[in-house]
């Protein structure tokens, strides 16, 4: 199961990137970036995405990552894992509703797994290719289209 994938890649990140960085430190650091490599994470064309709710740029990707959701789901190959930061369950499962996303979502409800990525700044889009690497990043807004963001998933090899 997904979530069983999930939570081995927060235990392995854990263990390799452990840190105690701040989130209102006002420069931004990556940790995770373009080229980085990942512990394994799932051995698929993977879309991961942090965002929160309450972030006006996040409301504004989110529905092309849906969009992407609806053309890829049923694709064995692909993985995506969207995953709130600092929310209930509650906060984020009447968002879905609201906006009628279809699209699985995930509990950071710490910021902990945020931390392995980065010190601040959503929403945060990643692309990871099957060899769990980096590929393509996005951080603070999406400047690409639904059917560009595809394109590249369906891309990696």
């Amino acid at each position: 199961m997904h979530i069983t994938k999930i939570l081995s890649f927060i235990v392995t990140m854990t263990l390799l990137l452990f840190s105690c960085i701040k989130d209102d430190e006002s420069e931004t650091i990556n940790y995770i970036n373009v080229n980085s490599q990942i512990p394994t994470f799932a051995g698929k064309q993977s879309l991961l995405v942090f965002f929160g709710t309450y972030c006006p740029d996040c409301k504004q990707v989110l529905p092309v990552i849906e969009e992407v959701w609806k053309e890829l789901k049923d694709d064995p190959r692909f993985l995506l894992v969207t995953i709130s930061r600092k929310e209930t369950a509650e906060v984020v499962s009447n968002y879905w509703k609201e906006n009628q996303f279809t699209m699985p979502f995930y509990l950071d409800t710490r910021g902990e797994v945020f931390s392995l990525f980065a010190n601040n700044t959503i929403p945060r889009i990643y692309i990871i290719n099957p060899d769990n690497e980096v590929v393509w990043m996005a951080v603070e807004s999406l400047d690409i289209s639904a059917k560009e963001l595809i394109q590249k998933i369906k891309g990696l090899k």
